[in-house]
């Protein structure tokens, strides 16, 4: 490939080689090298013939260096002081192998034959080598700043070692463009992301290049400013599907095993509040959740309709539920917890319940895995806050069957007396 710094080269040097030498016959081509590494210029030429004169030049922007004169027959050949220690002479074919390139190395290289030349009959054969020594690129870096995001991120592509020709940008395998998103400035070296959403989130990829190398880099930005509520959400999410699960459990349980048998008073007005906490941490549970879902502007609109719908549901369930706890003649009739209507509307709201609750966590999940990495540490927060959870609500459990333990030994106990 012929780069422009190349087309440079030939437009300055080439006229300054005619004006030096008398060519007749003129070839010319372009190589690329790489600093330290080694490169051989070859005159294109199978075997030298006996008195030949053969001459190795070089071109730089101010003058003309020689590198080696050699006339064929009479002498081995000669390198300038400067080179006999980085150059190997192939008398065989005239070719001249330059070793240890620098950046200085860059310029026109001419080979010129003077005498008979088997493939032209011209007097003077000249052949340019256009030469540009290039550093290899290292892998570039990618900063970001500010580390936490609030509305504004820049991106900075750096490379240390190396020129680049061409820098460019992607996100998930799409090239980035100027648009109204994202902004490039700097030679495209600085990208600058306005207004950080969670469409942003994502691996932003960095690919530098040049005539000898290519390399590439990959940097995930993590929005930690939006990530707030999301990550709120899918905890609050998940705590409220396991409250509702074993709210219903535990319901059940006190609706068809512990108001059946144990008829007294007292008894029952116990198990009515075991029952009324029991509800209310479930419906708490699910209207945090529901109410962070409708504030999240990231989660879709039909989630969040639902999430309102089903805030304002339990909400008329709980409003529900305390009026039976506090009607002014529930000391008459028992616990309201007896009456078929009661049981069917308070089991369905718990199957509601349990229904809905996961509807908020699969959109929280995506939003937090664009944004997040690695998703683990969330991962480890949910399970830790459900283990507390379960834990918590286990151990009431169990006090709670230890204490009901002692209504039936009271019970035994009385009828023991009376007999």
């Amino acid at each position: 490939m012929i780069m422009w710094r190349s087309i440079t080269f030939s437009i300055t040097f080439v006229c300054q080689v005619f004006a030096l030498t008398d060519i007749i016959h003129e070839k010319r081509k372009y190589i690329h090298g790489i600093i330290f590494d080694t490169v051989l210029l070859d005159g294109d030429m199978k075997e030298v013939k006996d008195n030949q004169k053969i001459q190795w030049s070089f071109f730089d922007r101010t003058h003309k260096t020689l590198i080696l004169f050699h006339s064929v027959g009479s002498d081995a050949g000669s390198l300038s002081s400067y080179y006999q220690h980085r150059c190997t002479y192939y008398s065989t074919n005239g070719s001249l192998e330059l070793q240890r390139l620098e950046i200085s190395d860059s310029g026109v290289y001419q080979l010129t034959v003077e005498g008979y030349y088997s493939d032209s009959p011209a007097k003077i054969y000249s052949y340019l080598i256009f030469l540009e020594v290039e550093e290899m690129l290292s892998t570039p870096l990618i900063i970001q700043d500010p580390a936490y995001i609030a509305k504004k991120v820049q991106l900075s592509c750096i490379v240390r070692n190396g020129r680049p020709n061409q820098l460019l940008w992607s996100k998930e395998d799409k090239p980035i463009m100027n648009s109204s998103l994202y902004n490039l400035a700097s030679d495209n070296s600085t990208l600058t992301i306005n207004n950080v959403a969670n469409v942003h989130c994502g691996f932003y990829t960095c690919t530098v290049t040049n005539d000898i190398s290519q390399r590439n880099i990959s940097h995930f930005l993590i929005a930690h400013g939006i990530q707030f509520l999301h990550k709120r959400i899918l905890v609050s999410s998940v705590i409220a599907l396991v409250s509702t699960m074993m709210s219903f459990a535990a319901v059940f349980f006190i609706i068809f095993f512990c108001i059946e048998k144990y008829k007294g008073q007292k008894h029952q007005t116990q198990l009515t509040v075991a029952f009324l906490f029991i509800e209310m941490k479930c419906y708490i549970c699910l209207l945090i959740s529901c109410i962070l879902c409708t504030l999240d502007a990231d989660i879709s609109v039909t989630f969040r309709v639902i999430s309102g719908m089903v805030f304002c549901m339990v909400l008329g369930l709980t409003g529900y539920i305390v009026f039976l706890y506090l009607h002014p003649y529930r000391d008459d009739i028992g616990s309201f917890l007896l009456r078929k209507r009661e049981r069917y509307v308070i089991l369905g709201s718990g199957v509601f319940t349990i229904i809905m609750s996961p509807l908020p966590i699969y959109e929280a999940n995506e939003n937090v895995k664009k944004c997040t990495l690695p998703y683990g540490d969330i991962a480890a927060t949910i399970t830790a806050a459900v283990m507390i959870y379960i834990s918590t609500v286990g151990l009431c459990f169990i006090f709670a069957l230890k204490y009901m333990q002692t209504w039936s030994l009271q019970k035994r106990a009385s009828r023991l007396w009376t007999r």
